[in-house]
């Protein structure tokens, strides 16, 4: 008898483990469906999962529990997400995956040596995004060009920061938004010439705090030159190189710190023709679009102000080389593509975009003195036909940077940005003896600027920020 009751004890645990597992799994199916679509089905051999389509999970995770190569429900492989200070890793009892990718909840994940998830990269010829998760194959097991530095890990940025707020922007429609899809509107300032005496001690990051603190600015654009004197494409020595690379990472840093965007800025400008220096632009970018995958604060600017003879056909085609590069380390940075004489000609673009359109902009420069009306009249009209618009430098006097300044023209393009949202960075952070230099000749502060060190360039343009 006793024999008998403890059989009748074993089966009625038995009974209720089978429903404490059934009413587990159902929870598990009911809370991992919003994000896998199928269902829990019990049958003589065990438990497997069935997707919408007919098929079913196998050599993989869903919610947790693991289905093994026939497809059956295995309990002792159990595993769960973990993380730490280092990173993600997935683990079931003491084991977890290394040197290997792992499905789970449909989803393919790469995990190091060490067993850590990785993000940001490619995993020979396969990338995984910001999440970790596997989102596209090239053909190649080489990236198109080969990155010369390393992936920085995702920075933290200061709390109700702009791109706190903000997050990664995204283009919709002819609007920059961000991640949420609210319009944004990015304003700020230009540096001048990187390595140049005029401009290049207001990099530091006191000057980017004044001009967020004060002007109400929330971007940064940072001019590396390419062909210029102190130019990224000219020969000189190693040492000048590398200042350069090291100006580019604090500029990069400090706007980071601040939670300011910045933009890289590849300034051609006397090399008329972006494609003059093609080899040079697709390793400059290679570099900084891996470096920089995991911040959510840079955007590129691929080309200048294309001019001379320079068609848009021809800075399509370099569009069209420079983007995939990008597009290889970071899949929705924001890219602002130059258009023809001066990036002035933004209206040429609808008729022939580039082939990779997400997230990209097209760029328009205004010198307020020289570019009247009719550079208006093409800003709207491209919207109109439905090119993202972006101003990455403008100024309110001759388009020399010298002359008098039109403060009626300027006005006109003070309402055209209101009233289309247009993001502007102003020409130019530096204190050069010419009138859009935004800070007086006879200043030397390079940071902490009052009014009273401002020229009218910089009065007018830290007054409409702050009216903005």
């Amino acid at each position: 008898m006793g024999t008998k009751k403890k059989s009748m004890k074993k089966g009625l645990m038995a009974v209720l483990a089978l429903v404490i597992l059934m009413l587990t799994l159902w929870q598990t199916s009911t809370e991992s469906e919003a994000a896998v679509q199928g269902k829990w089905i019990k049958d003589s051999r065990g438990w497997w999962f069935q997707f919408p389509d007919g098929s079913y999970a196998k050599n993989e995770y869903i919610g947790g529990y693991w289905l093994n190569s026939k497809g059956w429900y295995e309990p002792k492989w159990n595993g769960s997400w973990k993380v730490n200070s280092t990173g993600w890793w997935f683990q079931a009892g003491s084991w977890y995956p290394k040197n290997q990718w792992l499905t789970i909840d449909r989803k393919s994940y790469y995990f190091d040596a060490r067993g850590y998830m990785a993000a940001n990269q490619w995993i020979g010829r396969y990338y995984v995004d910001k999440t970790g998760a596997w989102t596209k194959t090239r053909t190649s097991t080489s990236p198109i060009v080969k990155p010369a530095t390393q992936q920085l890990p995702v920075p933290t940025y200061p709390a109700k920061s702009p791109v706190a707020y903000g997050g990664a922007l995204k283009v919709v429609g002819t609007d920059l938004c961000n991640s949420k899809g609210t319009k944004v509107q990015l304003k700020g300032a230009s540096t001048f010439g990187i390595i140049w005496d005029d401009g290049r001690y207001n990099i530091n990051k006191e000057a980017f705090n004044t001009l967020k603190t004060d002007w109400k600015a929330n971007m940064i654009r940072l001019a590396v030159y390419t062909e210029e004197y102190g130019g990224y494409c000219i020969d000189w020595d190693e040492v000048q190189t590398e200042t350069l690379k090291k100006t580019i990472e604090n500029a990069v840093n400090y706007a980071t710190q601040l939670g300011m965007y910045i933009i890289i800025d590849w300034h051609i400008l006397q090399d008329n023709n972006p494609n003059n220096h093609l080899n040079e632009a697709k390793q400059f970018f290679a570099d900084m679009s891996y470096k920089y995958s995991n911040y959510d604060n840079v955007l590129y600017e691929i080309c200048n102000e294309p001019n001379g003879s320079t068609t848009w056909a021809e800075i399509k085609k370099y569009a069209d080389t420079i983007i995939p590069i990008i597009r290889e380390n970071d899949d929705d940075a924001v890219i602002l593509v130059g258009t023809p004489e001066w990036s002035q000609r933004v209206d040429q673009v609808a008729a022939n975009p580039v082939a990779l359109k997400k997230n990209v902009m097209y760029v328009v420069h205004f010198y307020a003195t020289t570019h009247g009306e009719f550079l208006r009249n093409r800003v709207v009209a491209a919207r109109k036909a439905g090119t993202p618009v972006f101003i990455t430098e403008c100024s309110i006097c001759a388009s020399d940077g010298s002359g008098t300044i039109d403060y009626s023209s300027a006005e006109a393009w003070k309402k055209v940005i209101k009233d289309n949202n247009l993001s502007y960075a102003c020409w130019s952070l530096s204190n050069k003896n010419e009138t859009s230099a935004l800070i007086k000749s006879s200043c030397s502060k390079h940071s902490g600027w009052t009014v009273s060190d401002l020229s009218e360039t910089g009065v007018w343009f830290r007054n409409m920020m702050r009216e903005q």
